[in-house]
């Protein structure tokens, strides 16, 4: 039974074939057309995507009969062997399992005999960056200065692990990923071919489990195919393949919007009693909800996002629902669950906490609005524009006397003004450590939408004291680690950006262990006692003053 796969039955013939790579295709055509044909040559890029093809056909059109050319005949001798992998003169060569220097150095002897039948000897290595260094240093002079009828072709997905006098020897093309509609369109033309009868929403599914490789799409159409005996529908692939339905991603989100934790905990045992994989799961979701950025931020959804139009509408309603810092939360507590699932924690206990936190999570408000709701450092107390009767003059019976009653009354008010008012820079200090106190809760809730960790680390400290431009954080001595990772420069950098964004100032940090009883830093002393109402009064006559001129009351009195 002579059964060929897909992927190598329709295996590209030629350059024209080779699907998404015409950048590479085109060069390569014209260095034959004008005999600029290279020594060595290195391939690069993802698995299953033409590069061995690509060499295939190269050699080929070197070698074909009637070449060479840019578009080889496949019928005559030599095309033949090369398609069946017969050829003499064609060598393709196993990096991985032929790494060492023993046999590069029979390579190095086999390149001496001329070809044959074709006019070139080419070597083909796949998975080039697998040999060793001893064989690299054996390949060297051979790779720059081989005879004229070799050609060496190399093929990896690891360039970068290549020495760089081997990549300096060679013409470097780097092969993309396929694009979802390219790898489309040759589906519909494979399946049309083997006369399949299937769905068109079947095509998208595969070719984004194919992520680029069309090796895999057709490896997956193949089984596909024989997975079902007549029409193939969408509920055959997601069997076959145990994918995630986009009907199960848009109901997971609704949940997630509507902070629904008992309907997510029962989609949660659906996906795994039904067999799917929770990493695929919370990939396929960040998935979604990039596409749900993607829409909220108003371009052209159509060319970003890879789903039928019926979907994309869906999507842009699900946006509405959610501001840039819901989504921005979201996508990060998915990522971070996907790393505790690679640290192989319980896939069913991580994915249940990860839909508890997006469904129990408060409203997220951006740093901007935080910092609208603050009072403003500028802020004075003004007296209100009193509204009195008209003076009426009186005449000066004794103007010696009232001059001096003048004196007298304004030596009276200056002494209350200096028992009241501090210095200013004393004074600035109090209103700026209150604003940061308020501040503080704030910028806990907002480092939250970067890292939570570094949020809770921030919700055990407590502003301790302030001097110049930096704030004193102080921590319970039993809390040393969260100092120290606060204390990273990364870590402090943004905290400390965060928080200069909330008070419009240049702020800088300090986390310090405390027992929240040590004095203070710095030079502010012992706190001074709260002093009750009737004491406030008759210490600071001018607040009674004030009192009696605006008619207020003291609500209470405290410490600044």
């Amino acid at each position: 039974m002579n059964y060929l796969p897909f992927a190598r039955k329709w295996r590209p013939q030629e350059f024209d074939e080779v699907v998404g790579q015409e950048h590479i295709t085109t060069t390569l055509k014209n260095a034959i057309l004008l005999k600029r044909v290279h020594h060595a040559y290195l391939f690069t890029g993802p698995r299953g995507i033409g590069k061995t093809s690509t060499a295939r056909i190269f050699s080929k059109a070197l070698n074909c009969d009637k070449g060479p050319i840019p578009k080889p005949c496949s019928t005559c001798p030599s095309c033949q062997e090369i398609v069946n992998g017969s050829s003499l003169d064609v060598i393709e060569i196993d990096g991985a399992s032929n790494n060492g220097v023993d046999e590069i150095r029979n390579l190095r002897e086999t390149v001496k005999f001329s070809p044959s039948r074709g006019r070139y000897k080419i070597y083909i290595i796949d998975e080039v960056h697998m040999l060793t260094v001893p064989a690299f240093n054996a390949l060297l002079k051979t790779l720059e200065e081989p005879p004229q009828h070799v050609k060496f072709i190399f093929a990896t997905t690891e360039p970068h692990k290549l020495p760089a006098t081997i990549l300096s020897r060679c013409q470097r093309f780097d092969f993309r990923r396929i694009s979802i509609k390219e790898i489309m369109a040759k589906l519909k033309e494979v399946a049309e071919k083997e006369k399949l009868d299937i769905e068109d929403s079947v095509f998208l599914y595969i070719a984004k489990a194919a992520d680029g490789s069309m090796r895999d799409a057709e490896s997956v159409l193949d089984q596909v195919a024989s997975f079902s005996n007549g029409k193939i529908k969408l509920k055959d692939v997601v069997e076959s393949l145990g994918m995630i339905e986009d009907e199960v991603l848009f109901r997971s989100a609704d949940l997630i919007i509507n902070k629904d934790t008992k309907g997510a905990i029962h989609l949660v045992g659906e996906i795994l009693n039904s067999g799917r994989d929770a990493k695929q799961f919370l990939s396929e979701m960040l998935e979604h909800f990039r596409n749900i950025m993607i829409a909220k931020c108003g371009v052209s959804s159509e060319e970003l996002i890879d789903l039928p139009k019926e979907a994309i509408e869906r999507v842009k309603k699900q946006a509405q629902s959610l501001s840039q810092g819901d989504i921005f939360y979201i996508m990060n507590v998915i990522s971070n669950s996907l790393r505790m699932i690679k640290q192989l924690l319980p896939e069913r206990i991580v994915l249940e906490l990860c839909m508890i936190k997006l469904t129990s999570r408060d409203s997220i408000v951006s740093i901007e609005e935080m910092i609208s709701k603050l009072p403003q450092a500028s802020e004075v107390v003004r007296p209100a524009t009193a509204t009195s009767a008209p003076i009426v003059s009186k005449p000066v019976s004794n103007p010696e006397h009232h001059s001096t009653q003048q004196q007298s009354f304004a030596k009276k008010i200056q002494q209350s003004v200096k028992q009241v008012v501090k210095p200013l820079s004393q004074q600035k200090a109090s209103v700026e450590m209150t604003r940061v106190k308020d501040a503080w809760p704030i910028l806990v809730k907002a480092m939250a939408v970067k890292r939570m960790s570094i949020s809770s680390y921030l919700g055990e400290g407590q502003p301790e004291n302030m001097k110049g431009d930096t704030i004193f954080v102080g921590l319970p001595r039993e809390l040393n680690f969260h100092r120290e990772v606060l204390e990273e420069k990364q870590n402090k950098g943004s905290i400390e950006a965060a928080l200069s964004q909330i008070l419009d100032t240049p702020i800088k940090l300090q986390f310090i262990l405390t027992d929240r009883k040590a004095e203070a830093i710095g030079d502010a002393g012992e706190p001074a006692p709260v002093l009750t109402k009737d004491e406030l009064k008759k210490k600071e006559p001018i607040i009674d003053s004030a009192l009696n001129i605006f008619g207020g009351k003291i609500l209470r009195a405290r410490n600044t």
